[in-house]
C-alpha cells in the first residue's frame, strides 16, 4: 500500500488553510495588544528631578492660593515648583510641610528623623490640591541643598 503522505511536518503545520482569517486575525491583535500593554505597563516614568524650578513660594502661600477664591493663575498642575517651609511629619518616601503641603518623595530619606520640626525647601511636580484633606500635594518630590 502506498501513502499519500507528500508534506513533511512543517509544511502541515504552516498549513493554515484550515483556519478562518478571523481566527487568525484575532490572534494576531491579541497578540500585538498583550505586547503593546507590556511595553506601556514596563515603561519606566519621566523623570521630573532634571526639570527647572518653575515657580519658588513659601507653604503658606501656595496653601493660601488653592484654599483663597482667588485664582491660580501662576500655578499650573504638572509643573514642577519649590516650596519652602517647616516640616510637620516625615516618613522615609514622605513629608509634609506646614500648614498642609504632602511632598511625595522621589527617593527615600537616608534619616527621616533628623528634618522633623526643620526649615526645608523642597522641588517637586505640583498634582493639585486635595479638599478632603485641605492639603496641596506634590510628587516626585526631592530635598533642595541650601
Amino acid at each position: 500500500m502506498v501513502s499519500s503522505w507528500n508534506h513533511t511536518w512543517f509544511e502541515n503545520l504552516m498549513d493554515m488553510t484550515h483556519i478562518p482569517k478571523w481566527r487568525l486575525f484575532a490572534v494576531v491583535a491579541l497578540v500585538f495588544c498583550i505586547a503593546f500593554g507590556l511595553f506601556q505597563y514596563a515603561r519606566p516614568s519621566k523623570d521630573h528631578g532634571d526639570q527647572p524650578i518653575q515657580v519658588t513660594l513659601a507653604a503658606a502661600d501656595l496653601l493660601a492660593a488653592f484654599t483663597s477664591s482667588d485664582s491660580t493663575d501662576a500655578l499650573v498642575i504638572g509643573q514642577v515648583i519649590a516650596v519652602q517651609g517647616t516640616v510637620q511629619s516625615v516618613g522615609a518616601m514622605s513629608l509634609v510641610l506646614l500648614p498642609g503641603i504632602s511632598c511625595a518623595l522621589a527617593a527615600p530619606l537616608t534619616n527621616p528623623s533628623l528634618y522633623e520640626g526643620t526649615e526645608v525647601e523642597v522641588k517637586g511636580r505640583l498634582v493639585g490640591y486635595d479638599a478632603l484633606f485641605g492639603e496641596v500635594q506634590l510628587d516626585f518630590a526631592s530635598l533642595i541643598d541650601s
